[in-house]
Protein backbone atom coordinates (compact mmCIF):
# COMPACT_ATOMS: atom_id res chain seq x y z
CA UNK A 1 0.00 0.00 0.00
CA UNK A 2 1.25 3.56 -1.25
CA UNK A 3 1.45 6.25 1.59
CA UNK A 4 -1.25 8.26 -0.66
CA UNK A 5 -3.73 4.96 -0.28
CA UNK A 6 -2.48 4.78 3.35
CA UNK A 7 -3.45 8.51 3.93
CA UNK A 8 -6.96 7.49 2.08
CA UNK A 9 -7.92 5.07 3.56
CA UNK A 10 -7.09 6.73 6.90
CA UNK A 11 -9.01 9.60 6.06
CA UNK A 12 -11.96 7.27 5.05
CA UNK A 13 -12.27 5.67 8.23
CA UNK A 14 -11.82 9.10 10.37
CA UNK A 15 -14.62 10.67 8.09
CA UNK A 16 -16.80 7.41 9.10
CA UNK A 17 -15.57 7.33 12.92
CA UNK A 18 -16.90 10.83 12.87
CA UNK A 19 -20.02 10.81 11.26
CA UNK A 20 -20.95 7.58 13.48
CA UNK A 21 -20.08 9.58 16.32
CA UNK A 22 -21.69 12.48 15.41
CA UNK A 23 -25.17 10.68 14.39
CA UNK A 24 -24.65 8.63 17.76
CA UNK A 25 -24.48 12.76 19.99
CA UNK A 26 -27.79 13.48 17.45
CA UNK A 27 -29.72 10.15 18.80
CA UNK A 28 -28.45 10.82 22.13
CA UNK A 29 -29.78 14.21 21.98
CA UNK A 30 -32.92 13.30 21.18
CA UNK A 31 -33.19 10.42 23.48
CA UNK A 32 -32.47 12.79 25.88
CA UNK A 33 -35.01 14.87 25.27
CA UNK A 34 -37.65 12.90 25.12
CA UNK A 35 -36.12 11.58 28.63
CA UNK A 36 -35.76 14.80 30.17
CA UNK A 37 -39.87 16.13 29.08
CA UNK A 38 -41.47 13.26 30.25
CA UNK A 39 -45.38 14.20 31.23
CA UNK A 40 -48.08 12.99 33.25
CA UNK A 41 -51.56 14.00 32.46
CA UNK A 42 -54.07 13.92 35.60
CA UNK A 43 -57.43 14.26 33.83
CA UNK A 44 -59.86 14.85 36.99
CA UNK A 45 -63.33 14.52 34.82
CA UNK A 46 -65.67 17.18 36.74
CA UNK A 47 -63.24 19.16 39.33
CA UNK A 48 -64.94 22.35 39.63
CA UNK A 49 -62.86 25.41 39.67
CA UNK A 50 -65.53 26.97 42.05
CA UNK A 51 -64.94 23.92 44.73
CA UNK A 52 -61.05 24.80 44.93
CA UNK A 53 -60.77 26.56 48.40
CA UNK A 54 -57.62 26.87 50.53
CA UNK A 55 -59.94 24.80 53.20
CA UNK A 56 -61.20 22.24 50.68
CA UNK A 57 -58.13 21.52 48.56
CA UNK A 58 -55.27 23.29 49.87
CA UNK A 59 -52.80 22.02 47.88
CA UNK A 60 -54.54 22.54 44.76
CA UNK A 61 -54.90 26.20 45.50
CA UNK A 62 -51.28 26.08 46.20
CA UNK A 63 -50.35 25.07 42.85
CA UNK A 64 -53.20 27.61 41.23
CA UNK A 65 -51.01 30.11 43.00
CA UNK A 66 -47.71 29.16 42.19
CA UNK A 67 -48.01 27.68 38.94
CA UNK A 68 -48.89 28.09 35.46
CA UNK A 69 -52.51 27.60 34.40
CA UNK A 70 -55.07 28.50 31.94
CA UNK A 71 -59.17 28.39 32.18
CA UNK A 72 -60.80 27.31 29.23
CA UNK A 73 -63.80 26.81 26.98
CA UNK A 74 -65.31 23.41 26.45
CA UNK A 75 -68.38 22.03 24.05
CA UNK A 76 -71.70 20.88 24.87
CA UNK A 77 -71.22 16.93 25.74
CA UNK A 78 -70.99 14.53 28.52
CA UNK A 79 -67.63 13.20 26.38
CA UNK A 80 -65.13 15.39 26.20
CA UNK A 81 -62.10 13.13 26.26
CA UNK A 82 -61.93 12.50 22.58
CA UNK A 83 -62.02 16.04 22.19
CA UNK A 84 -59.39 16.51 24.19
CA UNK A 85 -56.55 13.74 23.20
CA UNK A 86 -57.25 14.89 19.67
CA UNK A 87 -57.06 18.49 19.36
CA UNK A 88 -60.22 18.76 16.82
CA UNK A 89 -63.78 18.94 17.05
CA UNK A 90 -66.29 15.98 17.14
CA UNK A 91 -67.42 16.48 13.70
CA UNK A 92 -64.13 15.81 12.66
CA UNK A 93 -63.38 12.62 15.25
CA UNK A 94 -66.48 11.46 15.03
CA UNK A 95 -67.06 11.34 18.50
CA UNK A 96 -70.36 12.51 20.13
CA UNK A 97 -73.17 10.52 21.51
CA UNK A 98 -75.36 9.17 18.21
CA UNK A 99 -75.48 9.54 14.42
CA UNK A 100 -79.03 8.94 12.97
CA UNK A 101 -78.76 6.60 10.45
CA UNK A 102 -82.50 5.44 9.54
CA UNK A 103 -82.66 1.76 9.11
CA UNK A 104 -85.36 0.39 7.36
CA UNK A 105 -85.28 -3.32 7.93
CA UNK A 106 -88.20 -4.79 8.79
CA UNK A 107 -87.43 -8.32 9.74
CA UNK A 108 -89.45 -10.86 11.25
CA UNK A 109 -87.06 -10.34 13.68
CA UNK A 110 -87.31 -6.73 14.17
CA UNK A 111 -91.22 -7.32 14.26
CA UNK A 112 -91.60 -9.75 16.61
CA UNK A 113 -89.11 -7.62 19.41
CA UNK A 114 -90.75 -4.38 18.60
CA UNK A 115 -94.41 -6.35 20.00
CA UNK A 116 -92.73 -7.35 22.90
CA UNK A 117 -92.73 -4.66 26.10
CA UNK A 118 -90.16 -1.98 26.51
CA UNK A 119 -88.53 -3.22 30.02
CA UNK A 120 -88.51 -6.66 28.92
CA UNK A 121 -86.18 -6.03 25.61
CA UNK A 122 -84.03 -3.07 27.55
CA UNK A 123 -83.67 -5.77 30.41
CA UNK A 124 -82.59 -8.01 28.24
CA UNK A 125 -80.01 -5.64 26.55
CA UNK A 126 -78.72 -4.25 29.76
CA UNK A 127 -77.74 -8.26 30.77
CA UNK A 128 -75.95 -8.27 27.12
CA UNK A 129 -74.33 -4.93 28.13
CA UNK A 130 -73.00 -6.50 31.67
CA UNK A 131 -71.63 -9.66 29.30
CA UNK A 132 -70.33 -7.32 26.75
CA UNK A 133 -69.69 -3.62 27.40
CA UNK A 134 -68.76 -2.60 23.86
CA UNK A 135 -73.14 -3.33 23.36
CA UNK A 136 -73.82 0.92 24.38
CA UNK A 137 -77.15 2.44 25.02
CA UNK A 138 -78.83 -0.73 26.56
CA UNK A 139 -81.48 1.76 28.00
CA UNK A 140 -82.87 2.32 24.60
CA UNK A 141 -86.01 0.23 23.27
CA UNK A 142 -84.70 -1.56 20.08
CA UNK A 143 -87.24 -0.27 17.59
CA UNK A 144 -85.07 3.36 18.54
CA UNK A 145 -81.50 1.98 19.04
CA UNK A 146 -81.36 0.22 15.69
CA UNK A 147 -81.56 4.10 14.07
CA UNK A 148 -78.50 5.06 15.30
CA UNK A 149 -74.91 4.63 14.85
CA UNK A 150 -73.24 5.14 18.34
CA UNK A 151 -69.92 6.58 18.10
CA UNK A 152 -69.59 6.62 21.65
CA UNK A 153 -66.41 5.50 23.35
CA UNK A 154 -66.72 6.17 26.83
CA UNK A 155 -65.06 5.16 30.05
CA UNK A 156 -66.16 1.37 30.21
CA UNK A 157 -64.71 1.01 26.48
CA UNK A 158 -61.42 3.27 26.88
CA UNK A 159 -60.53 1.19 30.24
CA UNK A 160 -61.45 -2.08 28.65
CA UNK A 161 -59.49 -0.94 25.18
CA UNK A 162 -56.74 1.47 25.91
CA UNK A 163 -54.57 0.70 22.61
CA UNK A 164 -57.95 1.60 20.64
CA UNK A 165 -57.06 5.63 21.88
CA UNK A 166 -53.91 6.32 20.31
CA UNK A 167 -55.76 6.91 16.60
CA UNK A 168 -60.06 8.33 16.86
CA UNK A 169 -61.67 8.51 13.60
CA UNK A 170 -59.37 8.30 12.09
CA UNK A 171 -57.49 11.61 13.90
CA UNK A 172 -53.96 10.54 15.37
CA UNK A 173 -54.16 11.42 19.77
CA UNK A 174 -51.66 12.69 21.63
CA UNK A 175 -50.50 8.89 22.56
CA UNK A 176 -50.59 7.44 19.14
CA UNK A 177 -47.83 10.81 18.04
CA UNK A 178 -45.83 10.09 21.00
CA UNK A 179 -45.42 6.07 19.87
CA UNK A 180 -47.59 3.24 21.44
CA UNK A 181 -44.01 2.48 23.36
CA UNK A 182 -43.64 5.89 24.86
CA UNK A 183 -47.53 6.86 26.13
CA UNK A 184 -49.72 4.97 28.66
CA UNK A 185 -53.29 5.33 29.63
CA UNK A 186 -54.94 4.37 32.91
CA UNK A 187 -58.76 4.33 34.11
CA UNK A 188 -59.72 4.75 37.66
CA UNK A 189 -62.79 5.22 39.37
CA UNK A 190 -61.44 4.64 42.41
CA UNK A 191 -62.55 5.91 46.03
CA UNK A 192 -59.07 5.78 47.42
CA UNK A 193 -56.89 6.96 44.74
CA UNK A 194 -53.94 7.20 46.98
CA UNK A 195 -53.87 3.43 47.62
CA UNK A 196 -55.41 1.97 44.71
CA UNK A 197 -53.79 4.31 41.57
CA UNK A 198 -50.49 5.90 42.76
CA UNK A 199 -48.02 3.19 42.91
CA UNK A 200 -48.89 2.73 39.49
CA UNK A 201 -48.34 5.76 38.36
CA UNK A 202 -44.48 7.18 36.73
CA UNK A 203 -43.67 3.74 36.55
CA UNK A 204 -43.31 2.53 33.00
CA UNK A 205 -40.74 4.61 31.59
CA UNK A 206 -43.22 6.67 29.20
CA UNK A 207 -42.73 10.02 27.25
CA UNK A 208 -46.56 10.83 28.24
CA UNK A 209 -48.59 9.04 30.63
CA UNK A 210 -52.03 10.12 30.92
CA UNK A 211 -54.48 8.88 33.69
CA UNK A 212 -58.35 9.30 33.37
CA UNK A 213 -59.71 9.87 37.49
CA UNK A 214 -62.99 9.44 37.41
CA UNK A 215 -64.21 9.02 40.93
CA UNK A 216 -65.19 12.47 41.49
CA UNK A 217 -67.12 13.04 38.57
CA UNK A 218 -69.16 10.20 39.48
CA UNK A 219 -69.54 11.19 43.21
CA UNK A 220 -70.27 14.02 42.64
CA UNK A 221 -73.52 13.14 40.12
CA UNK A 222 -75.09 11.01 42.92
CA UNK A 223 -73.49 12.89 46.42
CA UNK A 224 -73.68 16.57 45.26
CA UNK A 225 -77.06 17.03 47.43
CA UNK A 226 -74.54 16.33 50.39
CA UNK A 227 -72.47 19.24 51.10
CA UNK A 228 -70.04 17.95 53.87
CA UNK A 229 -69.54 14.24 51.95
CA UNK A 230 -68.47 16.18 48.86
CA UNK A 231 -65.87 18.53 50.56
CA UNK A 232 -64.65 15.10 51.92
CA UNK A 233 -63.84 13.74 48.42
CA UNK A 234 -62.18 16.93 46.91
CA UNK A 235 -60.16 16.66 50.25
CA UNK A 236 -59.18 13.29 49.24
CA UNK A 237 -58.34 14.23 45.60
CA UNK A 238 -56.09 17.32 47.27
CA UNK A 239 -54.38 14.50 48.70
CA UNK A 240 -53.77 12.67 45.80
CA UNK A 241 -52.51 15.32 43.63
CA UNK A 242 -50.22 16.48 46.44
CA UNK A 243 -48.88 12.96 46.63
CA UNK A 244 -48.73 12.40 43.08
CA UNK A 245 -47.08 15.68 42.65
CA UNK A 246 -44.05 14.85 44.71
CA UNK A 247 -43.76 11.58 43.01
CA UNK A 248 -43.84 13.00 39.51
CA UNK A 249 -40.63 15.53 41.05
CA UNK A 250 -38.91 12.35 42.56
CA UNK A 251 -38.95 10.85 39.01
CA UNK A 252 -38.36 14.37 37.07
CA UNK A 253 -41.60 14.28 35.44
CA UNK A 254 -44.08 17.44 34.48
CA UNK A 255 -47.33 17.09 36.35
CA UNK A 256 -50.60 18.28 33.89
CA UNK A 257 -53.62 18.70 35.76
CA UNK A 258 -56.74 18.67 33.34
CA UNK A 259 -60.47 19.14 34.21
CA UNK A 260 -63.21 19.71 31.89
CA UNK A 261 -66.38 21.15 33.65
CA UNK A 262 -67.97 20.89 36.66
CA UNK A 263 -70.90 20.05 38.79
CA UNK A 264 -74.13 21.74 38.99
CA UNK A 265 -76.68 20.73 41.79
CA UNK A 266 -80.03 19.99 40.29
CA UNK A 267 -83.24 21.76 41.20
CA UNK A 268 -85.71 19.62 39.02
CA UNK A 269 -85.98 17.16 36.19
CA UNK A 270 -88.22 17.51 33.25
CA UNK A 271 -89.89 14.91 31.51
CA UNK A 272 -89.67 14.99 27.79
CA UNK A 273 -90.81 11.73 27.03
CA UNK A 274 -94.44 12.28 28.78
CA UNK A 275 -94.46 15.81 26.52
CA UNK A 276 -94.21 13.82 23.20
CA UNK A 277 -96.85 11.78 24.11
CA UNK A 278 -99.16 14.20 25.21
CA UNK A 279 -98.45 15.49 21.82
CA UNK A 280 -99.66 12.58 20.50
CA UNK A 281 -96.14 12.28 18.58
CA UNK A 282 -94.56 8.62 17.92
CA UNK A 283 -91.30 7.12 16.84
CA UNK A 284 -92.95 7.40 13.30
CA UNK A 285 -93.18 10.93 13.78
CA UNK A 286 -89.73 11.75 15.40
CA UNK A 287 -86.50 10.41 16.79
CA UNK A 288 -84.91 11.78 19.44
CA UNK A 289 -81.54 11.22 21.72
CA UNK A 290 -82.26 11.76 25.37
CA UNK A 291 -79.19 12.79 27.61
CA UNK A 292 -79.35 14.37 31.21
CA UNK A 293 -78.87 17.55 30.69
CA UNK A 294 -79.64 17.45 26.45
CA UNK A 295 -81.69 16.38 24.00
CA UNK A 296 -81.86 15.91 20.38
CA UNK A 297 -84.54 15.57 17.27
CA UNK A 298 -84.87 14.29 14.42
CA UNK A 299 -88.27 15.38 13.25
CA UNK A 300 -89.60 13.18 10.12
CA UNK A 301 -91.63 16.50 9.14
CA UNK A 302 -92.35 19.72 8.38
CA UNK A 303 -95.41 19.50 10.16
CA UNK A 304 -93.63 17.59 13.38
CA UNK A 305 -90.25 19.72 13.25
CA UNK A 306 -92.92 22.99 13.58
CA UNK A 307 -94.62 21.50 16.73
CA UNK A 308 -91.58 20.33 18.44
CA UNK A 309 -89.82 23.98 17.93
CA UNK A 310 -92.51 25.58 19.32
CA UNK A 311 -93.07 23.28 22.25
CA UNK A 312 -89.30 23.36 23.18
CA UNK A 313 -89.42 27.24 22.73
CA UNK A 314 -92.31 27.41 25.69
CA UNK A 315 -89.42 25.96 28.06
CA UNK A 316 -87.87 28.71 29.79
CA UNK A 317 -85.04 26.94 31.70
CA UNK A 318 -83.02 25.94 28.21
CA UNK A 319 -81.87 26.98 24.91
CA UNK A 320 -83.11 25.71 21.90
CA UNK A 321 -80.24 25.51 18.74
CA UNK A 322 -80.68 24.23 15.04
CA UNK A 323 -77.16 22.31 13.90
CA UNK A 324 -76.16 25.04 11.79
CA UNK A 325 -75.51 27.17 15.29
CA UNK A 326 -73.97 24.81 16.78
CA UNK A 327 -70.73 26.05 15.48
CA UNK A 328 -71.14 28.93 18.10
CA UNK A 329 -70.55 26.64 20.42
CA UNK A 330 -67.24 24.71 19.36
CA UNK A 331 -69.31 21.85 17.30
CA UNK A 332 -69.63 22.96 13.63
CA UNK A 333 -72.01 21.05 12.14
CA UNK A 334 -72.45 20.16 8.20
CA UNK A 335 -75.49 18.49 8.25
CA UNK A 336 -78.09 17.10 10.74
CA UNK A 337 -76.47 13.22 11.20
CA UNK A 338 -75.68 14.31 14.71
CA UNK A 339 -78.86 16.69 15.04
CA UNK A 340 -81.46 19.01 13.55
CA UNK A 341 -82.54 20.54 17.16
CA UNK A 342 -80.81 20.19 20.16
CA UNK A 343 -82.29 21.45 23.30
CA UNK A 344 -79.72 22.60 26.28
CA UNK A 345 -81.28 22.83 29.78
CA UNK A 346 -79.42 25.06 32.36
CA UNK A 347 -77.38 24.14 35.18
CA UNK A 348 -79.56 22.69 37.72
CA UNK A 349 -82.12 21.41 35.04
CA UNK A 350 -81.95 17.85 33.86
CA UNK A 351 -84.65 15.25 31.86
CA UNK A 352 -85.87 12.08 33.18
CA UNK A 353 -86.16 9.41 32.20
CA UNK A 354 -83.38 9.76 29.96
CA UNK A 355 -82.09 7.39 27.35
CA UNK A 356 -79.20 6.34 30.32
CA UNK A 357 -81.62 5.34 32.88
CA UNK A 358 -83.01 1.64 33.54
CA UNK A 359 -84.83 -0.02 36.66
CA UNK A 360 -82.39 -2.77 36.34
CA UNK A 361 -78.86 -0.62 36.14
CA UNK A 362 -80.50 1.52 39.04
CA UNK A 363 -80.79 -1.89 41.10
CA UNK A 364 -77.35 -3.26 40.60
CA UNK A 365 -75.26 0.22 40.45
CA UNK A 366 -77.11 1.30 43.80
CA UNK A 367 -76.62 -2.05 45.55
CA UNK A 368 -72.67 -2.80 44.29
CA UNK A 369 -71.00 0.84 44.22
CA UNK A 370 -71.32 2.39 47.29
CA UNK A 371 -70.72 6.39 45.46
CA UNK A 372 -74.62 5.41 43.80
CA UNK A 373 -76.18 4.45 46.93
CA UNK A 374 -78.45 7.43 46.32
CA UNK A 375 -79.77 5.98 43.14
CA UNK A 376 -82.26 3.20 45.30
CA UNK A 377 -83.28 5.94 47.05
CA UNK A 378 -84.17 8.69 44.07
CA UNK A 379 -82.82 7.60 40.07
CA UNK A 380 -81.99 11.03 39.32
CA UNK A 381 -78.81 12.71 39.29
CA UNK A 382 -77.62 14.98 42.28
CA UNK A 383 -75.36 16.44 40.00
CA UNK A 384 -73.94 16.88 36.21
CA UNK A 385 -72.97 19.00 33.40
CA UNK A 386 -72.74 19.00 29.44
CA UNK A 387 -74.45 22.44 29.57
CA UNK A 388 -73.76 25.15 26.88
CA UNK A 389 -69.94 26.74 27.87
CA UNK A 390 -70.38 30.44 28.93
CA UNK A 391 -72.15 29.27 32.14
CA UNK A 392 -69.86 28.47 35.58
CA UNK A 393 -70.32 25.09 35.61
CA UNK A 394 -68.49 24.34 32.39
CA UNK A 395 -65.68 26.35 33.52
CA UNK A 396 -62.96 23.84 32.40
CA UNK A 397 -59.04 23.97 34.27
CA UNK A 398 -55.42 23.69 32.89
CA UNK A 399 -52.66 23.79 35.01
CA UNK A 400 -49.01 22.81 34.61
CA UNK A 401 -47.05 21.64 38.18
CA UNK A 402 -44.13 22.94 37.36
CA UNK A 403 -42.35 26.40 37.87
CA UNK A 404 -40.42 26.10 34.81
CA UNK A 405 -43.37 27.39 32.48
CA UNK A 406 -45.35 30.33 31.91
CA UNK A 407 -48.65 29.95 30.57
CA UNK A 408 -49.54 32.45 27.23
CA UNK A 409 -52.89 33.08 27.87
CA UNK A 410 -55.29 32.97 31.19
CA UNK A 411 -58.26 32.10 28.60
CA UNK A 412 -57.50 29.13 26.32
CA UNK A 413 -59.87 26.66 24.21
CA UNK A 414 -60.37 23.20 24.51
CA UNK A 415 -58.61 22.49 21.36
CA UNK A 416 -55.33 24.10 23.31
CA UNK A 417 -54.96 21.23 24.94
CA UNK A 418 -53.30 18.68 22.79
CA UNK A 419 -51.26 20.77 21.19
CA UNK A 420 -49.86 21.52 25.04
CA UNK A 421 -49.38 18.37 25.72
CA UNK A 422 -47.28 17.96 22.70
CA UNK A 423 -45.28 20.76 23.01
CA UNK A 424 -43.99 19.92 26.38
CA UNK A 425 -42.86 16.45 25.49
CA UNK A 426 -41.04 17.87 22.75
CA UNK A 427 -43.41 16.91 19.57
CA UNK A 428 -44.80 19.15 17.06
CA UNK A 429 -48.38 19.17 16.52
CA UNK A 430 -49.80 18.22 13.57
CA UNK A 431 -51.34 20.25 11.18
CA UNK A 432 -54.91 18.33 12.17
CA UNK A 433 -54.89 20.65 15.61
CA UNK A 434 -56.02 23.97 15.36
CA UNK A 435 -55.29 25.12 18.95
CA UNK A 436 -51.74 25.91 20.06
CA UNK A 437 -49.61 25.40 23.14
CA UNK A 438 -50.61 27.66 25.94
CA UNK A 439 -47.18 27.08 27.86
CA UNK A 440 -43.82 27.86 27.17
CA UNK A 441 -40.58 26.91 28.94
CA UNK A 442 -39.12 29.90 30.33
CA UNK A 443 -35.65 30.91 28.83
Amino acid sequence: MTDNSLETTVGSYTIVVCLLVRASMGQKLVMEKGKDFPLLVCYISGMDVRRLTSATTPYITHLMGSCPHSYFTNLPSNELFPTLVTGVNPAVHGVWGVQYARNDTNSMVSRIVDKLPDTLTTSFQCLRHYIDNSFDLAAIPPRRRRHFKLTRTKYKRRSKQPGALFNIGGIPTVMGLAGKDRAHYSFSSSSNPVKKVLPGLCANGSLIEILELYSLDRHQQWNLDRPRETERFYAVIDDFIQKLHNKCRQKSIALMIVSDHGHEPIKDSIDICSMLQEMGLTDNDISYFIEVSSVRFWPHTDRVRNRITEALSSINTGKLLRYDEMSAYNVPLTDDRYGELFFYLDPGYIFFPHDFHHPLARLFLGLTDSMQRSRLRDPRHKGNHGHLHYFDAERSLMLLADADFDVESPHADIFDVAPSMLSIIGIDPPASMSGQCIFQRRG
